[in-house]
């Protein structure tokens, strides 16, 4: 096999295993979603106790997303995420176990830990094994993978509950987890033969990386789009439920419909990208902002199934571009030393987001006496930081620093 088809096997299989590793994280992560409605009956748990369940795992997950990616950086990527895989699926199954308010915050917040290093490893490993002009779309490939766990997860969590319970559904999925790690030990080596005459060798410090205005930047958008992201997950099931009377399992497959879509358009997204707003990239973010806004704004106006179903998908598809979008100026903008660190900082922002998002939604449709519309018109007013702070990032292309192989950017 020659150099060339060798390098390209590696990046396949690279990629595969990072997106079977993104599926199963959002599995873990709908689950706590789907299951809230059963447990908060059990445990007789109001929504803000139920915001509080979920928002126990945001914490510690936003703490480690900088930790995460320092560590990628510093050691790689294999030993960081074969040690975050195995410790989330461990503790997916003592979830299960839960017996109360205080178990339940407690194991959630445990889990945050063990998962928290997987995303931001993730995306250095991009940036390990693929040149500049292949990362947009392997980020977004990654991402469709997230979004296949999405689509998926809530119709198959729902289905586990009715079938075995709650408990028994994190015992399984945290198996599952346990049964792939050996695949990963055996075969997750990354590091593409051709990457490094794509990448630089510069190094770049924590403080460097800080005084750069454009990630202080990405990390006010990524909060702002976080917050609809994860108030959106933690509460579109019980609004399904609660508001439009559909029953777990008709939930879990309606939600699956706007996914499905979002995965082709998010592939798409990875596409344009590389090929055509190279240096334009504000432009996705800020349209994805626009859309978004309006899509939820006649979402709480709806009163068909059909139509919430539509608003949803456009919401979902112009979030996960402004998403990607991100994730490429940080691939593409910071020398590979730094990408961890970097990836890690923006999640960290948008995990921040996880612990406010489904707390306050929480509270707004208590206050508001079952009211979800102010829950969503909370997540709009998010968007709308996202949105100017977006019109102010500059990726200006610099085709005098252009070289054979590499894109090279100033950014401000």
């Amino acid at each position: 096999m020659n150099t060339t088809a060798t390098n390209r096997k590696t990046k396949t299989v690279i990629l595969l295993l990072l997106i079977f590793g993104e599926l199963l994280s959002t599995f873990d992560k709908v689950a706590i979603n789907v299951a809230v409605i059963p447990i908060s009956k059990e445990f007789g748990l109001t929504e803000t106790q139920m915001g509080l369940v979920i928002s126990s795992f945001f914490l510690s997950f936003a703490i480690m997303q900088p930790i995460g990616g320092s560590l990628a950086d510093r050691f790689g990527t294999r030993k960081v995420i074969i040690i975050s895989l195995i410790t989330w699926s461990m503790i997916t199954i003592f979830t299960g176990l839960a017996w109360s308010l205080a178990s339940l915050i407690t194991i959630r917040f445990l889990f945050g830990i063990g998962e928290g290093s997987y995303p931001s490893a993730s995306v250095a490993a991009i940036g390990e094994t693929f040149p500049f002009e292949e990362r947009s779309r392997a980020k977004s490939t990654l991402s469709a993978g997230g979004k296949i766990g999405g689509a998926l997860g809530s119709l198959f969590v729902a289905g586990l509950i009715t079938g075995f319970g709650w408990k028994l559904m994190f015992v399984i999925l945290g198996c599952v987890g346990l049964l792939l790690s050996p695949l990963y030990i055996k075969y997750y080596r990354p590091g593409g033969i051709d990457v490094q005459k794509h990448s630089t060798n510069e190094k770049i410090t924590l403080i460097e990386l800080f005084k750069k205005p454009l990630l202080w930047k990405l990390m006010v958008v990524y909060f702002g789009f976080s917050i609809v992201s994860w108030g959106s997950q933690s509460w579109l099931p019980s609004y399904m439920v609660n508001v439009h009377h559909l029953n777990l399992v008709s939930m879990g497959a309606l939600i699956t419909i706007p996914a499905f879509f979002t995965i082709v358009g998010v592939i798409g997204i990875g596409w344009i990208l590389d090929k055509y707003v190279a240096g334009r990239e504000k432009i996705v973010i800020i349209t994805g902002s626009l859309t978004t806004m309006i899509s939820l704004l006649f979402m709480t106006q709806s009163p068909s199934i059909v139509e919430v179903l539509i608003c949803m998908t456009i919401a979902s598809i112009s979030i996960v571009s402004g998403v990607v979008t991100i994730f490429t100026i940080i691939l593409k903008h910071i020398p590979s030393s730094g990408v961890g660190r970097a990836s890690g900082w923006i999640y960290l922002s948008g995990n921040l987001a996880g612990v406010v998002a489904p707390t306050v939604m929480g509270f707004m449709i208590e206050r508001f006496n079952g009211s979800y519309e102010a829950g969503f018109w909370f997540l709009i007013a998010a968007l709308i930081i996202s949105l100017l702070i977006g019109l102010t990032i500059q990726t200006n292309l610099d085709k005098t620093n252009k070289k054979e192989g590499e894109i090279g950017f100033q950014v401000q």
